[in-house]
């Protein structure tokens, strides 16, 4: 089952270690920015690697992207493939916390 979360929620989810958060942008867009301890999973890898990249079908994951779009097409691919405890997170355009990355203050 997925969920929609805000970035508020979401932060104390991965600050108290109760969650990771997968980034479903591509590795360039990745190396620009992303969410600290991040897994990259593009989202055209997401049916072939998930079981890989995301190997606890039980664990909770938070997907996001750049705007949301993709990160809600990741969620609905990660469900068919029997994960069950989803999160989406949307854009990392919205998220206000730490960003690590190579970004020079533009994504």
């Amino acid at each position: 089952m997925s969920q929609k979360i805000d970035a508020a929620a979401a932060i104390r989810l991965l600050d108290a270690g109760r969650a990771v958060a997968v980034d479903v942008r591509e590795p360039d867009e990745y190396a620009v920015g992303h969410i600290p301890g991040a897994k990259l999973l593009p989202l055209g890898q997401v049916l072939s690697r998930a079981g890989e990249v995301l190997p606890d079908r039980n664990a909770p994951w938070l997907i996001y992207c750049r705007t949301g779009r993709r990160s809600a097409d990741a969620v609905q691919k990660l469900e068919s493939l029997g994960y069950t405890d989803l999160y989406d997170l949307g854009g990392i355009l919205s998220w206000p916390y730490e960003i690590e990355g190579d970004f020079e203050g533009h994504f």
